[in-house]
């Protein structure tokens, strides 16, 4: 399905219709659902209320029956008749049939629960029956007097009395009520009278208290004090075991109940209600039940009532959401008829699902092509940016000042074109190393830092702008106001403070070299070489230096040529006497008066020396050390960037070539030469004919030399350098360049995939693909 077919079915108005339509039903549906539910909480609350009040009506007639009985109770044991049974010293049948027959009489007749009326004689040792044979023996009785326990008194026990029938015992349910005195010194009683009562007088009275209909499931039932059930005529025992378990279970999990309650419980898949309240008197428990399908059958009517209404706001749900959508979706619909019309060229990011997934397609692609645009623009501006000030560095350009203003205001150059100008120049220390260090990326990271720390550091105080000249060094166009007399000495702190930022969080160090004030853009070209030109003595000051043209005026305004010809000749008379000491000397003192000289006298007086030394050496018969070859001077001695590095490698050549033990001494190794080696091997570790044999030859020493000196010096041979200096290029390009296997081993200089496998598995301990893959999610994942 195309746009054009959505748009015309207004696919995102059915949606709002759907989407108003069913926010309304939910909200009827969610009404509906919390108010049937609390109608039926309601509805068994009212139920279990009713109950309740059912249960307290038994309650209170157990508690009548149970106090007339006690009462009773009470009376025939202070009865004449009985007193003379209970108490008699001899065994008179003729008066205990008379005395019988009185309280038959009396008592029996009168109240028709009574089931029988025990006596007890202790004196003889004799129980008597009334309702039973004469003689009824009591086991409970004979079992509580042969015994050291306590009958409870005048309390109801729920028991079976057993009955003899035709020669059949059959059970005989009764509630016994025990009334008897015992002396102070003994637990026995004298005597005791014992009532039972018909338990069926109190379930009549609760069925007929609470008229059920046990063809819905209504039960009355009465547990006694030690949980057994009294018989209501419910046949069930299953019905009667799950009550049990679960209100002694219910009682367990809710200690803290009330002792009237109800609670809610499944037998056989039928929910019941079950009502509960205890009878403290007596010391039994009753319980109701009721299935809850009888309760809820009330609220029917009202389920259909609720259903009956929210159908009736569905439909008015569904009138409303067609009004609202249509009113809401309006503007939408004229928006996206608009674009439409408007929008000539379409493409297959159009295929959406509905308008506003257009519309968003639309913005989405027309934000894409304004940042793109935005980009080239900054882009272009950079690139221009770069250009003009390049210009004004390198080339005496003579542009008006109208002209100026435009180039400043267009390329965004916060430079002032009133005042003066000055140029600092940052020039990287130790820049060959800072080459082997880096890799290409990270080496423009850090020119762009550079640049960036040393320009917000002077931005304090000055307005700037960077520029890196692709070389040794970046510039900072510097614009200083017209009142501001004091630029050195405000500047140099601001410099200082850039070199420990980019040394404490680069590790690199900088010379700064700070040219002297122009009032002209176009004297900033002369400003610029004449830095350069200072930039050159830090062969003089050393590293991290702030070079200004009063710290350099001496030295640029030197007359002197070169150091003095006597101390040359003294340095030749100690060199005679092989002093090492006095050599050191004289060195000193040679190395002092260099300083003093500009940049290209010192130069020259250093090969001067060298040559004299080498000269002189040679005249000796003493062997020159590589370090002094005219071909290491070239590589290594002119290439160091201050007079301290040059002065340490002619020392040490020195006390290198009058050592005897020359070649022995681990300690006094010279290093140029393992210098030089290390650095041919950085240099050409791509070559796969490098080896200790090319680089002995080129350096003109054996190979078992080279390969000793090197080795004491580094405590690791030229081949096994060359293949961990390999490895760990590899290693670099396989994060950082999208280079197959195959192509990095032929970068590393090896030829044979096998073994490339075999030592980057054996140092990394895993292949490079694993290695690549690991460190590439460390760095998705920093810790």
């Amino acid at each position: 399905m195309n746009l054009r077919s959505l748009l015309g079915a207004k696919a995102y108005f059915i949606k709002m219709v759907l989407w108003i339509s069913m926010a309304i039903l939910i909200l009827v549906v969610v009404l509906s659902t919390v108010v049937y539910i609390n109608s039926q909480n309601l509805l068994v609350k009212n139920e279990y209320a009713s109950n309740q009040k059912i249960l307290y009506q038994v309650k209170y007639n157990m508690e009548f029956m149970d106090q007339t009985i006690s009462n009773l109770s009470k009376f025939l044991y202070l009865n004449s008749d009985v007193t003379a049974i209970m108490y008699a010293k001899s065994e008179d049948m003729v008066a205990v049939s008379g005395h019988m027959t009185k309280l038959v009489s009396s008592v029996t007749s009168a109240n028709p629960y009574i089931h029988s009326i025990g006596i007890y004689n202790r004196n003889l040792d004799q129980s008597y029956s009334l309702g039973f044979p004469l003689f009824f023996k009591d086991q409970m009785l004979y079992d509580f007097i042969n015994s050291n326990q306590a009958l409870p008194k005048l309390k109801p026990i729920f028991r079976d009395i057993k009955k003899l029938v035709n020669g059949v015992t059959e059970s005989e349910y009764v509630f016994s009520y025990f009334i008897y005195e015992t002396t102070s010194n003994e637990m026995k009683p004298d005597g005791v009278v014992v009532i039972n009562v018909k338990p069926q007088w109190l379930i009549e009275n609760i069925n007929q208290i609470n008229m059920i209909d046990k063809r819905k499931g209504d039960n009355v039932f009465i547990l006694d004090q030690n949980g057994e059930y009294l018989d209501d005529g419910t046949n069930d025992p299953a019905i009667k075991d799950w009550l049990k378990a679960d209100f002694l279970s219910y009682k367990k999990e809710h200690p803290q109940a009330d002792r009237d309650g109800f609670f809610q419980s499944k037998h056989n898949g039928t929910q019941y209600l079950v009502t509960y309240t205890n009878v403290n008197s007596a010391g039994m428990t009753l319980l109701k039940t009721q299935p809850v399908l009888e309760i809820y059958k009330y609220i029917n009517s009202l389920k259909t009532s609720i259903i009956l209404i929210t159908l009736i706001f569905l439909v008015m749900a569904v009138v409303m959401s067609v009004g609202i959508s249509r009113k809401i979706y309006q503007p939408v619909g004229k928006l996206v008829n608009s674009i439409m019309l408007d929008r000539i060229r379409r493409s297959d990011k159009d295929e959406v699902v509905d308008e506003i997934s257009y519309l968003n397609t639309v913005y989405r692609q027309s934000m894409e092509m304004l940042d793109h645009f935005d980009k080239e623009k900054v882009q272009y501006k950079d690139v221009m940016k770069h250009y003009w000030l390049s210009r004004l560095l390198t080339e005496s350009l003579s542009i008006g000042r109208s002209e100026l203003e435009s180039i400043f205001k267009e390329m965004r150059i916060s430079l002032s074109l009133n005042g003066s100008y000055a140029i600092c120049l940052l020039k990287i220390d130790n820049y060959k190393e800072f080459q082997h260090t880096f890799h290409a990326k990270d080496k423009d990271t850090i020119r762009f830092a550079l640049i960036n720390i040393a320009s917000e550091i002077m931005g304090r105080k000055y307005a700037n702008e960077g520029l890196d000249m692709k070389d040794d060094h970046v510039v900072l166009i510097v614009s200083i106001p017209d009142d501001d007399d004091q630029f050195p000495s405000h500047i140099v702190p601001l410099i200082q403070e850039a070199q420990e930022n980019v040394s404490r969080f680069f590790k690199v160090s900088f010379t700064a070299s700070i040219s002297d004030q122009t009032n002209q853009m176009t004297g900033l070209h002369s400003l610029y070489n004449k830095a350069l030109d200072q930039a050159m003595y830090r062969l003089v000051l050393g590293h991290a230096s702030v070079i200004t043209y009063e710290t350099v005026k001496k030295n640029m305004e030197s007359k002197k040529t070169g150091y003095p010809k006597n101390l040359e000749d003294l340095l030749l008379e100690t060199m005679k006497s092989s002093d090492i000491t006095a050599m050191e000397g004289v060195l000193a003192n040679i190395f002092e008066e260099v300083a003093t000289l500009n940049y290209h006298n010192a130069l020259v007086s250093i090969i001067r020396l060298v040559d004299a030394v080498i000269e002189k050496l040679e005249a000796m018969k003493v062997t020159v050390v590589p370090s002094l070859h005219l071909s290491s001077i070239s590589r290594n001695m002119l290439e160091k960037e201050t007079i301290v590095d040059i002065h340490s490698i002619i020392l040490a050549a020195l006390q290198d070539s009058f050592k005897k033990d020359y070649e022995g001494n681990a300690n006094k190794l010279n290093y140029f030469l393992v210098d030089a080696v290390t650095e041919y091997i950085h240099n050409h570790f791509h070559d796969p004919s490098l080896s200790l044999t090319s680089i002995a030859s080129i350096m003109k020493i054996s190979t078992r030399n080279l390969s000793k000196i090197y080795k004491e010096a580094t405590h690791i041979s030229i081949p096994d350098f060359i293949n961990e200096y390999r490895l760990a290029r590899a290693a670099e390009l396989l994060i950082q360049d999208n280079l197959s296997v195959y192509e990095i081993t032929e970068k590393v200089g090896i030829l044979n995939e096998t073994y490339f496998f075999s030592m980057f598995k054996k140092k990394y301990k895993v292949t490079p693909k694993e290695y690549a893959l690991r460190r590439n999610m460390t760095n998705l994942n920093p810790k």
